[in-house]
């Protein structure tokens, strides 16, 4: 089988080269886009760490949290890669971590062929009005809420955000009356088959369409393509105890503003034992020594 990895990176450069050490292999090539806004990550300081790997970087696009330049991103590096024909697309980020070697991971892929490995999360999508509000409501200043490194300038943002959101709510605003799809909710990171992957790339119009002023729609348009246009059925199920049925792990319990947990050292034998195939997210500014220790032992360095 032949693997895609689409990883979008902004910052951590050693971190990022140490996951392309992981990923290297025969069957897999690497796809790294980089934030355009990036000042920390050159393409020169990562193109020859993969040996095996074929490695493809690019760097057009600046992305910003909650904005749908996170989903043109996504769309960008699945539009690369899939005239290659990947057996699976994987999207991750470049502060995930592998927790299975590149074996066990394929063999895993090998045993599952066929199925789609995304994440829904309907009951939150439910219980939550504010996720509902994401597509019913335009944010036209998604971009502009984290964009200062001075907090006052953004909160300025925010509130303008919130206001704007505040007079469609009274209007009764409703986005979603112009289309027939039924909008879904879960992770960004997936990964996807070749059938998928095209049919998402067949309906780039009318994802930009229906979530260009939308809020995080990068947790949102993978999932409403898969749903409406007949992949449903073939999504994966987890059945391992806090890993989502994209086999990925992220700790959203312990997280804070909108953004997981950032895993330490504290956490390596919930995450070595984990049968999740991959987790976010890690930091070297926080904790470099859980870094080290799990790609110390997903290269089979060190036994547990």
């Amino acid at each position: 089988m032949k693997h895609a990895y689409l990883i979008i990176a902004h910052n951590n450069l050693r971190q990022l080269q140490q996951l392309i050490k992981l990923l290297d292999s025969d069957n897999h090539d690497i796809y790294v886009h980089i934030d355009k806004k990036s000042k920390e990550l050159k393409k020169e300081y990562i193109e020859n760490v993969a040996k095996k790997s074929k490695v493809l970087i690019y760097q057009e696009i600046k992305v910003y949290w909650g904005g749908y330049s996170q989903v043109q991103v996504e769309l960008y590096l699945l539009d690369k890669a899939h005239s290659q024909k990947y057996d699976y697309y994987h999207i991750i980020s470049g502060i995930d971590l592998p927790l299975k070697s590149n074996n066990e991971i394929d063999s895993f892929f090998e045993k599952y062929k066929g199925y789609e490995f995304i994440d829904y999360n309907d009951l939150q999508l439910q219980e939550d009005p504010e996720i509902k509000r994401r597509t019913k409501l335009y944010h036209f200043l998604q971009n502009y809420r984290r964009i200062s490194k001075y907090k006052w300038i953004n909160n300025i943002f925010v509130f303008l955000e919130r206001s704007l959101l505040l007079l469609q709510i009274i209007f009764q605003i409703d986005r979603t009356k112009k289309t027939d799809w039924t909008i879904k909710y879960g992770s960004q990171w997936v990964s996807i088959t070749h059938r998928l992957t095209q049919t998402i790339l067949s309906q780039k119009d009318r994802i930009e369409s229906i979530f260009k002023l939308t809020n995080c729609a990068d947790e949102l348009f993978i999932q409403t393509v898969a749903y409406n246009c007949g992949f449903k059925n073939s999504v994966f199920k987890s059945e391992y105890k806090n890993v989502m049925d994209n086999m990925r792990l992220v700790d959203w319990k312990r997280g804070a503003n909108g953004s997981p947990y950032t895993f330490r050292i504290e956490d390596y034998l919930m995450l070595i034992h984990s049968h999740a195939l991959f987790a976010r997210k890690f930091s070297e500014s926080i904790d470099k020594e859980i870094i080290d220790k799990i790609i110390d032992y997903v290269s089979g360095e060190i036994n547990e």
